[in-house]
């Protein structure tokens, strides 16, 4: 045991696999035989409604929407699912909401979980008009005098704001050292008394060099659940808002040992956005549920349908499965090798042709990729390329069937 983790330095030292902690620190697949624990965290609660729209609340919402996606990840063969709430309350109890934000932290380290996923809704500020109502006389002293003046007279109203789609966070570059904090305090190798022999002084370079490596990895699975959580919200044509990372940062994604991502559903402040979010939870919750299976399939390292198999769930068991990049859909007729539009690839680029009430209409695939994690690493240059609506698709036997 010893050489081999005298190995696991040399390794290190020379930072030739990325992938090295994932077979050991059991932070993105845990131990041989011990199941995957996913932490399911719907936001606020209690005394923290959140977002209010105009008849329901974020905490409501993502309530519904998180124990919907813990039912479905629960029938996943060794797979755990851990809430951070499960009722109207503050995580922990009480009325403390930043004690409460680090409780959700703190009990998903404790647990061991293998993926944090939380989940919220959006809002944005009601939009203020103003419109002219006429003159009125004011009057105002000017040399000791009593003067009259007529002046512009305006109301005020308010309309909601129209902000709609979806988008999902990871925790923010400047949070970087918080993350590598919460790593070393809680990661699963400090429980191997070897390891603590050999990486128990913090100031060295080798240790540093694991740390970063881990935390570097863990960003990179956040990324890859990100940007698959909205592709597949792409597919059900919700508008896609893009992965991002918050400045100030967001405590429950840098405080936890493990991969995370926040996923913001819809915006309550829309009206049609809040009906949505009330009527259709199933569905929101199926998009995250079909990105999560992809993301188990990938660090596992097995096949979606071993995933699945004996699952009854949303995501089709199939087998002969490609993965295509839609990047847009035109009345135009483009040549796939066209240099001045698709010339900036090296994947190859095929035309499809649909018809709309008689109407010729054409959608532009990039590449016929094996796995679905080869297209979600396509999909993020791609959309860095200025194809922001990209998503991908799903073949079976060269037939699209998504």
């Amino acid at each position: 045991m010893k050489t081999y983790y005298a190995c696991m330095l040399i390794m290190l030292a020379s930072c030739s696999n990325s992938f090295l902690y994932a077979q050991n620190a059991g932070g993105v697949t845990p131990p041989q035989g011990k199941p995957f624990i996913v932490v399911i965290d719907p936001g606020h609660g209690g005394v923290d409604p959140g977002a209010r729209g105009s008849y329901s609340t974020e905490k409501q919402i993502a309530l519904g929407v998180g124990l919907k996606l813990g039912k479905l990840i629960e029938q996943l063969p060794n797979v755990n699912v851990v809430y951070t709430r499960t009722t109207d309350m503050l995580p922990g109890g009480g009325s403390d909401v930043k004690a409460a934000l680090r409780y959700r932290a703190s009990m998903a380290n404790k647990v061991g979980g293998n993926v944090f996923i939380s989940i919220h809704c959006n809002s944005a500020p009601a939009i203020r008009h103003r419109q002219f109502a006429g003159y009125r006389t004011v009057y105002r002293r000017v040399h000791g005098k009593r003067v009259k003046h007529r002046v512009r007279h305006y109301t005020y109203t308010r309309t909601p704001n129209p902000a709609k789609g979806t988008e999902v966070y990871v925790w923010g570059v400047n949070k970087n050292d918080d993350k590598g904090v919460a790593l070393r305090e809680n990661a699963p190798l400090l429980n191997d008394p070897e390891y603590r022999s050999l990486f128990d002084s913090s100031g060295s370079a080798v240790n540093e060099i694991f740390w970063n490596t881990v935390r570097h990895e863990y960003m990179r699975q956040s990324l890859a659940l990100a940007a698959d959580v909205e592709s597949q919200f792409a597919k059900i044509n919700r508008i896609d808002r893009e992965v991002k990372q918050r400045q100030v940062g967001i405590w429950v994604l840098h405080a936890t040992a493990m991969p995370s991502i926040l996923v913001e559903t819809g915006f309550i402040s829309n009206p049609e956005e809040e009906r949505y979010l009330n009527d259709h939870q199933d569905e929101i919750a199926s998009c995250i549920y079909k990105a999560f299976v992809n993301y188990l399939a990938s660090v596992r390292g097995e096949s979606q349908s071993t995933i699945l198999a004996g699952v009854e769930s949303p995501a089709p068991v199939t087998d002969n499965l490609t993965y295509k990049i839609q990047l847009l859909v035109s009345e135009h007729k483009y040549e796939p090798d066209d240099n001045r539009l698709f010339g900036k690839f090296d994947d190859p680029v095929s035309r499809e042709i649909i018809r709309e009430n008689g109407a010729a209409v054409y959608r532009y695939m990039l590449g016929n990729y094996k796995t679905n994690q080869e297209a979600l690493q396509r999909l993020g240059r791609v959309k860095l390329m200025g194809y922001k609506d990209a998503f991908i698709v799903t073949y079976q036997d060269n037939k699209r069937i998504d």
